[in-house]
């Protein structure tokens, strides 16, 4: 199907002409929100300003914009810079934003998702989160195993661990709390047996003892990752295992609209996202899913949010959420569920549906400033 906007948009058109919506691009490969939502909005009679929102003159590149977009992605460069712009944008400048602060104050750190998930009351397995290397190493000797130990940061099932002994667990407790741990440095991003099977690894390998030798002999610090370059520390999080889960359900609620596939695990793994075994039967997607994830949007305040669930002792539990994904696996699904659980038969690029929703907001905003 085309990437056009269809007639049949929620959004009326020919009632934007004054409307200005200021956009940083983004790009992943072949994959562009910002693209899409510049194509959307123009369609509807919005004029789109391309931004750099890393600018020195960020703020003022967008005062005269009735909504900004930034679709920013899972990096610590961007972790330290589009949250503390967008929110300065959002609650000094009073301009809408996407995503706003409910929506992404808690994107790729699963530590706050467990506190904002039990404070929204949500379904989830049952998580430990230790501040504190004695009360951790404590719990872990009568602890629950398998337990599954992971990092605050990661996606793809990257910074996660299957822990099957005190040992092993104790291991990764004391390492979180004195040494550190960088991300990818944990699973299957690491060399098997430490040694390097490309050409890459190699040179890697090498750069990091010529690192090494230069903070011997000189007190200089070695180079830093060029996008995981903060080890996380001081902090530990388990969560139970839930066994006899061949997948997960992806839940991605937009607004009124939930679009669903299942993932299947990887061959001999236990996590699935990241597999890319997709599964589009709509028949076979838990419908209590789909009204979970509408009521912790709902609760949440969220404009855009992907759930993942697994199942605890039948019942679904989320796992992890995150505002921002993979936009053809949505567009993939071959329709959604509206708020009252009616099916919408027809594919959807996300961007449209954000760019539908945002649109309101920034209308409403704009009635109430008068």
């Amino acid at each position: 199907m085309s990437n056009c906007p269809r007639g049949g948009s929620t959004i009326a058109r020919g009632h934007n002409h004054s409307m200005l919506i200021g956009i940083h691009p983004d790009r992943i490969g072949q994959e562009s929100y910002s693209d899409k939502w510049s194509e959307y909005l123009r369609a509807r009679n919005v004029e789109v300003r391309m931004v750099n929102l890393l600018a020195p003159d960020a703020l003022e590149q967008v005062r005269d914009c009735d909504g900004v977009m930034w679709r920013w992605v899972h990096t610590e460069q961007f972790k330290q810079s589009a949250q503390r712009i967008l929110y300065a944008i959002e609650h000094y400048l009073q301009i809408p934003v996407f995503p706003d602060t409910p929506t992404a104050w808690h994107y790729d750190e699963k530590v706050a998702q467990y506190y904002l998930l039990d404070a929204l009351q949500a379904p989830t397995p049952q998580a430990w989160v230790f501040w504190n290397a004695e009360e951790a190493l404590h719990w872990l000797e009568t602890a629950p195993y398998p337990l599954v130990f992971k990092l605050s940061v990661g996606a793809g099932a990257s910074n996660v661990v299957k822990v099957l002994q005190a040992g092993q667990a104790a291991g990764l407790v004391q390492r979180a709390f004195h040494r550190g741990i960088f991300p990818m440095t944990m699973n299957e991003y690491r060399e098997s047996a430490g040694f390097p099977r490309s050409r890459a690894a190699m040179l890697a390998l090498l750069r990091r003892m010529k690192d090494a030798m230069r903070y011997i002999l000189y007190n200089d610090y070695p180079r830093l990752h060029e996008t995981w370059w903060k080890p996380e520390h001081g902090y530990a999080y388990f969560q139970e295992y839930l066994p006899d889960n061949a997948f997960d359900t992806r839940v991605t609620v937009i607004g009124e609209r939930a679009f669903a596939f299942r993932r299947f695990n990887r061959p001999d793994d236990f996590r699935a996202s990241g597999s890319g075994l997709l599964d589009y039967d709509q028949q076979a997607i838990d419908p209590r899913c789909i009204e979970i994830a509408f009521a912790v949007s709902r609760r949440g305040r969220f404009q855009s949010m992907a759930y993942d669930f697994l199942y605890r002792q039948g019942e679904p539990v989320i796992c992890e959420i995150s505002y921002t994904f993979l936009d053809r696996a949505v567009y993939a699904c071959p329709g959604h569920w509206d708020r009252d659980m009616r099916w919408v038969a027809g594919q959807l690029w996300p961007e449209e549906a954000q760019v539908e929703d945002f649109l309101t907001t920034v209308h409403a905003n704009r009635a109430r400033r008068g």
